[in-house]
């Protein structure tokens, strides 16, 4: 239903990035319409192009497309421009796609940084422990 919301705020005001962000974030962790997420992410992040969530949710769309290279580019550069760290989000995020690429040792890095900054531990924990 807040699809719909998201539609018509669109409608009305096409370049706010804030709508653009979330609205793909959303579709994202649904793992639908992801071609229509990654373009408003990308509008997004030419609208505001060094705040770090819009950043990590366009890596995050390109996570759900399984472009694991391009996504890892978005999350290096939302991490450099984070004003207070990454977020626990980013950095398991960054983990994530690191070991997707094969780069085990340094997603669980990642993971351990996330870990140290999150609420919820319980996932993270495992991802420590089991891999992805």
């Amino acid at each position: 239903k807040s699809d719909s919301y998201y539609e018509k705020a669109l409608a009305i005001n096409p370049k706010n990035a804030f709508v653009l962000n979330n609205y793909s974030y959303y579709l994202s962790l649904r793992g639908e319409n992801l071609s229509r997420a990654k373009e408003m992410s990308k509008v997004a992040i030419s609208l505001m192009p060094e705040t770090s969530s819009f950043l990590d949710t366009h890596a995050w769309v390109l996570y759900q497309l399984k472009e694991y290279e391009e996504a890892k580019k978005y999350l290096e550069m939302a991490i450099r421009f984070s004003e207070n760290g990454a977020s626990a989000e980013v950095l398991e995020h960054y983990g994530d796609v690191l070991f997707k690429l094969g780069q085990k040792e340094m997603a669980k890095t990642q993971w351990q940084k996330a870990l140290e900054k999150a609420d919820e531990k319980t996932q993270l924990e495992t991802k420590i422990s089991q891999g992805l």
